[in-house]
């Protein structure tokens, strides 16, 4: 890789388009030479407290310019970046501080209270610096930042080196500090630019609603930055200031996390007074997609590619595909597909013993990149049990691929159900029952069964006015899947709780109901016995 650090395609559209918007927050609009200069004084800030390469620098804001340019003062430094999310209690943000042994935690004053809670719980001594002033902090980002210079500190460079450090539940709840390199999240940045095409045009406005902090987040801003392009920062989900966005500035790419958010965006009675003719691309992922979803996105943005697709923040890299109104019209069996491999990435579906399957055959995907993890901070044995020597990601999703190369989810390989001896995966019945109209969201997993040995519980989310009973909804299911895959149980939820990334916070609430349904057994067996 010709670059050395993850800064330096930004610094290169510094130079080319000092004059250009690159930022634009609420009513706030930096070019590339301002942002630059703003992201300097951070960076020199941080140098003046003596942050130095290779420490780790952890942050916790809401959407904002501010994690801009703290990401890129972190990386211009060597030091290493750990953005956190900024829903976290105060007990995970001390846990996750010690953790990555952050000697630096920069934060939101509206986060003032949290961070006061979790300082006596931070074990590693850390510097706790508020972006405003406080009583009982000795220090503030802003004033620091204001007191420091302009002028350009002098670049790390070591495309070897350790640039973030992302932490990443996934579905499992298990915090895991995902490592990735200058040279990783560089490859990861080419094969995403090549893929979406954002790389091939510099006048691109790209609207991101999803967190900063997130790795799909993170993806699309420093892409947007890297290639020249505008980015546009929306703090929630509020349909009217995002669809004021896109017409004032013309957006041409947006990203909105889960893709049941566009539904939420196309159901606005203020679609249609907006002009969002702009837009060219679509992109979401983190969640499932249904033909309806494509056909409304359609609808509403019909100048507009849908881009949807699979990845990691272990993989960096993952798979894309672009959904189409004729393949949802037609319910294509590869509107089922999360895509084919983006550039610089191989793919791969093997059993348990590691050797690869034929076409259509069900495994373990593995991936192997450029773009690829160098392992998990400070857990070696959990690294050594995904990632091998051969640089081969074991993902823990259980997928297939067809002969043309794309590939369909089926379930994640804890998440897969053995009901009668059969294998239900639960992504798949997930989707089908998404296509019902009255499910909003729902969730599967397997609960204890005196019959099957496992039982496929739905745990849904109904939309606003409707119904659904089990056998409603098992009679919906027999037209898609087969009958041994269809819930055995119906349990109905408000809401569901999600994390940073869009995707429901699974694991307590399956463990909740497995808790649940094992207890009904217990307490029949026992009332039976007497």
């Amino acid at each position: 890789m010709f670059y050395q650090n993850v800064c330096e395609p930004f610094l290169l559209n510094v130079r080319r388009y000092p004059w250009k918007t690159a930022v634009v927050f609420r009513e706030e609009r930096l070019t590339y030479d301002g942002l630059n200069r703003r992201i300097n004084r951070v960076a020199n800030a941080l140098l003046q407290l003596g942050v130095r390469a290779g420490e780790k620098v952890a942050y916790m804001f809401p959407n904002c310019i501010e994690i801009v340019e703290i990401y890129y003062a972190i990386q211009k430094i060597g030091a290493v970046s750990v953005p956190l999310d900024f829903r976290l209690n105060p007990k995970e943000i001390a846990f996750l501080t010690d953790h990555c042994d952050a000697e630096t935690l920069l934060f939101s004053s509206e986060f003032l209270n949290k961070v006061r809670s979790a300082r006596g719980g931070i074990v590693k001594a850390c510097r706790l610096i508020p972006s405003e002033a406080a009583a009982d902090f000795s220090a503030s980002l802003r004033l620091l930042a204001r007191q420091a210079g302009e002028e350009e500190p002098s670049i790390f460079l070591d495309a070897a080196a350790l640039s973030r450090i992302q932490f990443t539940g996934g579905s499992t709840g298990v915090p895991r500090g995902v490592m990735r390199t200058h040279e990783a999240d560089l490859a990861e940045l080419v094969g995403e630019m090549l893929y979406n095409k954002i790389g091939a045009d510099a006048d691109q406005v790209v609207l991101i609603q999803c967190p900063l902090g997130h790795h799909g987040g993170h993806s699309w801003y420093t892409a947007t930055l890297c290639s020249g392009g505008t980015l546009v920062i929306c703090d929630a989900f509020d349909p009217e200031k995002i669809l004021s966005q896109i017409q004032r500035e013309r957006v041409t790419y947006m990203l909105l996390l889960p893709p049941s958010t566009y539904l939420r965006l196309c159901d606005s009675p203020l679609l249609k007074r907006y002009d969002v003719s702009s837009v060219r691309l679509v992109q979401s992922a983190a969640g499932y997609t249904t033909p309806e979803i494509v056909l409304r996105i359609s609808d509403a943005f019909p100048n507009s590619e849908i881009y949807y697709g699979w990845g990691q923040t272990e993989s960096g890299l993952g798979t894309s595909l672009v959904l189409t109104r004729e393949m949802a019209e037609k319910r294509l069996p590869r509107i089922q597909s999360v895509g084919r491999a983006m550039p610089f990435l191989e793919i791969r579906i093997v059993d348990e013993e590691g050797n690869e399957l034929n076409v259509g055959e069900v495994g373990e995907g593995e991936v192997r990149s450029p773009a690829v993890m160098s392992g998990y901070y400070g857990q070696p044995e959990l690294t050594a049990a995904v990632l091998g020597a051969d640089g081969w990601l074991r993902t823990g999703d259980i997928m297939r691929m067809d002969s043309e190369g794309y590939v369909y989810m089926l379930s994640r390989k804890k998440d897969m159900i053995k009901s009668g001896g059969e294998n239900v995966f639960a992504q798949e019945v997930e989707g089908v029952i998404m296509e019902h109209p009255a499910v909003a969201q729902c969730v599967i997993t397997g609960v204890e069964d005196e019959v099957f040995g496992e039982g496929v519980l739905a745990i849904v989310q109904l939309r606003c006015g409707h119904s659904l009973t089990l056998e409603e909804l098992q009679a919906h299911c027999k037209n898609y899947i087969s009958s041994h895959k269809k819930p055995r149980y119906l349990e109905f939820v408000e809401s569901f709780d999600m994390n940073d990334a869009g995707k429901i916070r699974k694991t307590d609430l399956c463990q909740k109901y497995k808790s649940l349904y094992r207890e009904r057994i217990r307490n029949k067996e026992k009332t039976n016995k007497e």
